[in-house]
């Protein structure tokens, strides 16, 4: 093998053949692609290209799981310039400007992860061969951070496939298997991993030979069509998104580019592109939010391994409703075979037939490698559950008839069986005063629904041994979600702190704000909903029990609204009745504000828009008092970390991730002028309050949620 004396991250070996092979070898367990790496192509490409003995070159990785994993974040993180920033994109594209023109046959032999920059360098080769394993994934997901493409991708992946394809790829950061990369077009073949690297070298010869397959043309859109597609992308994009993400209309411009414009000029537009987006506050957030959920699921990981927590092969499931069926469906296709014990013999034989597969659910299970589904079996008996390592109980939130249920089934299975409740505000003090062995008790709370929301909480009492609480991580882990630890309290973290901005907005129509008011200007703050919107997603009466709970454990500040309290003795129900504050038709989709609600609430609705000043005082009542509550759950370590907490609301609520989180939100508002705020409202508004003291003491001594620098 011939190596430069200097190099650290490539290493270049070349065969027999005359083939060479550029082996990306970074250290630690992922090949990324920082200014180092950039700077060692830049001396090691024009070496190849003279060198006689070189006939062809491969692209490859000594990773076992990884090709290349994309640009080194926290590098980009770290720029201060908006020239930095433009300076590694042109470099990085100059770089591999100079791979695509070698002037020698290439062909990238993918294995492992192939994302963001490293599918820029495998475009840049003539030809693209992967792996059949299902850890050879190919995807460029920089617009899902805040970003573009900035390596050459916008320009050069609708030259190879499809614009529309292109553009739905980069817009959409779809991450895809071999088979359907393959289908695409973006890579050329797929082999068996054991042929990967003999495959690329005979094909690289092939091309020195002038013997190889050409690849097909792709298919060429007219004008017209082109023209159509992408007004209809920025259209779609300017609606749905409200301007609080530029980054996927910069990916449209320069696609568009590529369609008209020399390549040169394609990648200067992507570079000025990349570099505004990289300075960008929203880019910065949503990367932070990416490390976050990264290293959350990773210690969750770590700790479940280093514990010696249980391996759950088989899960008991108690509950055949619509929660049971999602979890025992998530677990069958990450490969964990299910036991379901139904209300009744009848229901069983009902779910017999139960088809276990789940698109979403599978696609993360072949994300993590997990490629064989689990069997789901169903029983009336609590029998069903004797050899199970775990059991979740997913019944009604009673707190009597779980009770009695987790002391009953303790009765049934293995003393080293971990016994879990998943419920969304039931303190389990209380849930677990019954059972002998609490030690073995934990609590986990998945988001509805199942397969969409990332978040599970676990939460851990008091008597949780850390052995359960292990278990319980690495089970969240294992089923391709996102745990974070939550003190045992009412509500949690999630439901409280939802609870806390769902009852404001009550508040306010109680004032007299206009019912359309509170809903546009959520949306237009960045909420996926308004409140009254979720209000009707989640179920009236889940809300006011999680509310009417949280009143009788914190007091004054959860005083129902009175909008609250008339809506709840009228008995309205919500979207899957078809009726709360809104009507709802069969399918599901929202129709116009519910009469009787109005009535109820004698709420007032305004045919003219909120001036800018309003829709920023409603916003700042909405989401303060979220903050207020949030640094309470601190104070109380419902949550170890503000990063945690952010994530949570974000993965969990669906709190804007442009914006970073509710805390660092807070930071960017001023926590100063932020309890000047809340003291507006808490002196002039029912109920009376006062700032936590979290948010006191900060403003005092100057304090933030985050230091400079926090990821």
């Amino acid at each position: 093998m011939e190596t430069l004396k200097h190099q650290r991250d490539i290493k270049l070996e070349t065969l027999p053949s005359g083939v060479a092979i550029l082996w990306f070898n970074c250290p630690g367990k992922v090949n990324v692609l920082g200014n180092d790496v950039l700077l060692e192509l830049t001396e090691l490409i024009p070496q190849i290209k003279t060198d006689k003995k070189i006939k062809a070159l491969v692209i490859a990785s000594s990773k076992p799981d990884t090709f290349v994993s994309g640009a080194d974040l926290h590098e980009i993180m770290s720029f201060d310039s908006h020239a930095q920033a433009h300076k590694l994109s042109k470099e990085g594209q100059a770089v591999f400007n100079q791979l695509e023109n070698l002037g020698k046959p290439t062909v990238a032999a993918i294995h492992g992860a192939c994302l963001g920059g490293g599918l820029e360098v495998a475009l840049c080769a003539n030809y693209r061969i992967s792996s059949d394993s299902e850890l050879s994934i190919f995807g460029l997901p920089e617009v899902r951070l805040g970003l573009i493409p900035g390596l050459g991708g916008t320009q050069r992946l609708p030259r190879l496939i499809p614009v529309r394809l292109a553009l739905e790829y980069i817009l959409t950061s779809e991450i895809v298997p071999a088979e359907k990369a393959l289908e695409l077009g973006i890579i050329d073949q797929v082999v068996p991993q054991a042929e990967l690297y003999k495959t690329a070298e005979e094909l690289a010869l092939a091309m020195v030979n002038g013997t190889a397959k050409p690849r097909v043309a792709k298919e060429v859109e007219s004008p017209e069509k082109l023209k159509k597609l992408f007004a209809t992308m920025e259209r779609s994009i300017k609606i749905r998104l409200k301007g609080n993400y530029p980054a996927p209309l910069k990916a449209i411009e320069a696609v568009q580019l590529s369609t008209t414009a020399s390549l040169e000029d394609g990648l200067a537009l992507e570079a000025k592109s990349f570099a505004d987006l990289a300075n960008d506050k929203s880019s910065s957030n949503l990367i932070q939010l990416f490390f976050s959920q990264d290293f959350t699921a990773r210690s969750a990981a770590r700790t479940a391994e280093k514990s010696g927590a249980k391996q759950v092969k088989t899960l008991g499931v108690i509950g055949s409703g619509i929660m049971g069926m999602d979890i025992a469906k998530l677990a069958a296709v990450h490969g964990i075979n299910v036991r379901v014990r139904t209300s009744s013999e009848a229901r069983a034989l009902e779910m017999a037939d139960f088809d276990s597969s789940h698109e979403e659910a599978h696609a993360s299970a072949l994300a993590s490698g997990t490629t064989e589904r689990g069997k789901i079996t169903f029983s009336e008996k609590l029998s069903i559950l004797d050899d199970c390592d775990v059991v979740i109980e997913a019944v009604p939130e009673d707190s009597k008839l779980k009770q009695k249920l987790l002391a009953e089934v303790e009765k049934h299975v293995s003393d080293d069986c971990v016994l879990i409740t998943n419920t969304s505000a039931l303190e389990l003090i209380e849930l677990g005063q019954e059972m002998s062995k609490p030690e073995r008790f934990v609590g986990l709370h998945f988001f509805y629904p199942v397969d969409k929301m990332p978040l599970v909480e676990v939460i851990s009492h008091p008597s949780t041994n850390s052995k359960t609480n292990s278990t319980a991580l690495g089970l969240v882990t294992k089923l391709g979600k996102v745990p974070i630890g939550v003190k045992d309290s009412v509500g949690f973290l999630v439901n409280r702190l939802l609870t806390t901005h769902l009852m404001e907005a009550s508040r306010m129509l109680d004032e007299g704000y206009p019912f359309n008011w509170i809903e546009d200007a959520a949306v237009q703050f960045g909420l996926p909903m308004g409140p009254f919107t979720l209000v009707d997603e989640l179920g009236l009466p889940l809300c006011f029990s999680v509310a009417n709970k949280l009143h009788a454990a914190f007091g004054d500040r959860f005083t129902p609204p009175i909008a609250m309290k008339s809506t709840a003795a009228a008995g309205l129900k919500g979207k899957a009745s078809g009726s709360g504050c809104y009507h709802w038709d069969a399918s599901g989709r929202k129709l116009e504000i519910n009469p009787d609600f109005a009535r109820i609430t004698s709420m007032t609705v305004k045919e003219e828009k909120a001036s800018p000043e309003q829709i920023a005082e409603i916003q700042h009542r909405l989401i303060f008092v979220i903050v207020d509550e949030a640094a309470r759950c601190l104070e109380e370590k419902v949550v170890r970390k503000p990063r945690e907490l952010d994530l949570a609301l974000v993965i969990g609520s669906g709190f804007p991730p442009f914006r970073g989180g509710v805390l660092r939100y807070a930071d960017s508002f001023g926590i100063p002028q932020l309890i000047e705020e809340l003291n507006k409202t808490y002196t002039t508004c029912e109920p009376k309050r006062q700032v936590s003291n979290l948010l006191t003491s900060m403003s005092e001594s100057g304090r933030r949620f985050y230091s400079s620098g926090d990821n």
